[in-house]
């Protein structure tokens, strides 16, 4: 009997002791995560504080800051030139009364209405013929038209 009442205690004893194992592995678990929240506030922070003296001193930086604060303004100045680039290749305009993107050609705005004014298309641009087919403009030198595909000449 006193051999059976022994492996119950060892039973026991080891039992609660992975119960324990089990509730400190949840607890540092839970630390980790706190952690690693805290860890994503102070850097959101550190990037804060980082605009902050970049706008405050970006006229005028401080010396240890200066050699960062002008990388920062030439990516912004690279950025603002990708946009106009991404502009131009989406040959996208905006309109004078509202803003909206307007394509090319169009007439009026798709979003408020407004009579878009007219370009012109450069000398070098105009098409020196028109698709027999369709009737669409077509470039000098083109062999086949770009709207149908009909084949020139």
């Amino acid at each position: 009997m006193a051999f059976i009442n022994n492996m119950r205690d060892k039973l026991s004893q080891a039992s609660q002791s992975a119960v324990q194992k089990a509730k400190d592995l949840s607890e540092i678990a839970r630390l980790n995560g706190v952690i690693s929240s805290t860890e994503k506030q102070i850097a959101e922070l550190y990037g804060k504080i980082g605009y902050e003296v970049y706008r405050a001193y970006c006229d005028a930086p401080l010396p240890e800051v200066a050699e960062m604060i002008e990388k920062v303004t030439e990516l912004h100045h690279e950025i603002e030139a990708s946009k106009a680039q991404i502009n131009a290749i989406n040959a996208a305009d905006t309109c004078p009364q509202c803003g909206a993107k307007v394509g090319k050609g169009m007439a009026f705005c798709s979003s408020c209405g407004f009579k878009l004014p007219v370009q012109e298309t450069p000398a070098a641009e105009q098409p020196s013929a028109f698709c027999s087919n369709c009737g669409a403009p077509v470039a000098a030198n083109s062999a086949f038209c770009t709207s149908c595909g009909q084949k020139i000449g």
